[in-house]
């Protein structure tokens, strides 16, 4: 019996080897052991997101979902200046994020927020929806403009959760300063495809899809470097 060719696998290998170069670019914030897991962002989408910020000087972001890049930004940011706001919807990881990066002595450039998740509006037909509770939110976060979103959470994986990293650039877009940028990770899932799609016609921004290099999408309102 003739098996059928893995058309998707050099795309797979080509992102394998993207993010073992990643690793080794990661290396040298890579100072404790780290738990990555199966939901993280792919290495290579971290080093998008940290050449990001050095590149184009973001120095005020908020990232959706705490985890492993929570924790070479904020090495990153105690560096060069900066502060990190992270939002968690699992109050348990949440705790463990913080414990790691008190042991780090990362606190001075991370706040973990912890915002439940609630029910939403869905701006989708039939849908039921979910997402950080916006009160939590609205009282924890400084107010202070936003040069870089990183949307990496709610969970979405399940086809009735597609949609729930919607609500985050029109919740934050009042926020936004005049340059900024928004990172959108797992671009190749169709839910996230559809979100990225009408985050372009809402703001008005065209977004750089990386589908090989972290599997990340990376939206801006005007020209800027990329790496």
């Amino acid at each position: 019996m003739t098996q059928e060719p893995d058309y998707e696998d050099p795309l797979r290998q080509a992102r394998d080897r993207r993010d073992l170069l990643a690793m080794q670019v990661l290396a040298p914030l890579s100072t404790t052991y780290l738990p990555w897991t199966l939901a993280a962002m792919r290495p290579s989408g971290v080093v998008a997101v940290l050449n990001e910020i050095v590149v184009n000087q973001r120095s005020r972001i908020v990232e959706l979902g705490a985890g492993v890049s929570t924790f070479y930004i904020g090495r990153l940011l105690r560096g060069q200046g900066g502060h990190v706001w992270t939002v968690e919807h699992d109050q348990r990881w949440a705790d463990v994020v913080e414990r790691g990066l008190a042991a780090e002595d990362l606190a001075s450039v991370v706040t973990v927020i912890h915002a439940p998740l609630t029910p939403i509006d869905s701006a989708w037909p039939a849908e039921e929806a979910t997402w950080y509770d916006k009160e939590v939110l609205r009282s924890e976060y400084s107010g202070q403009s936003i040069d870089l979103l990183v949307v990496d959470g709610p969970p979405a994986g399940r086809p009735e959760r597609r949609h729930s990293r919607y609500p985050a650039a029109p919740f934050f877009a009042p926020m936004f300063a005049d340059d900024y940028a928004i990172v959108l990770d797992d671009i190749s899932r169709p839910g996230e495809q559809e979100v990225m799609e009408r985050w372009e016609r809402e703001l008005g921004i065209v977004f750089e899809r990386r589908m090989v290099n972290g599997r990340i999408g990376i939206g801006r309102p005007r020209s800027a470097f990329t790496v």
